[in-house]
């Protein structure tokens, strides 16, 4: 008798590379995602805070996806793409 055993993981692995990251973030545009999980706001109001007060960016945009349990949307990623030079994603609980 033969067993045969099934992976369930996708079988093609896709290699990714790091984002390239600022020296600094003096003077750019800084996106602070929610991502809709509880208490994701309350962590991005500090980041914000300690951005403001010792990195100097240019702007800090604040957006947050219609919920945690599946990708942002198109419109969303186009327009953090169009408007910020960089994006931190909020995850909490």
């Amino acid at each position: 008798m033969v067993v045969e055993y099934l992976d369930p993981t996708d079988a093609v692995i896709v290699t990714r590379t790091m984002a390239v990251r600022p020296a600094s973030l003096e003077g750019k545009v800084v996106a602070l995602l929610d991502i809709s999980k509880p208490q994701g706001n309350h962590f991005l109001d500090r980041v914000e805070e300690l951005l403001r007060e010792r990195a100097r960016p240019k702007a800090i945009l604040r957006r947050t996806k219609p919920t945690f349990a599946k990708p942002a949307p198109e419109d969303l990623r186009a327009e953090l793409l169009a408007e910020a030079d960089l994006v931190i994603e909020a995850l909490a609980d």
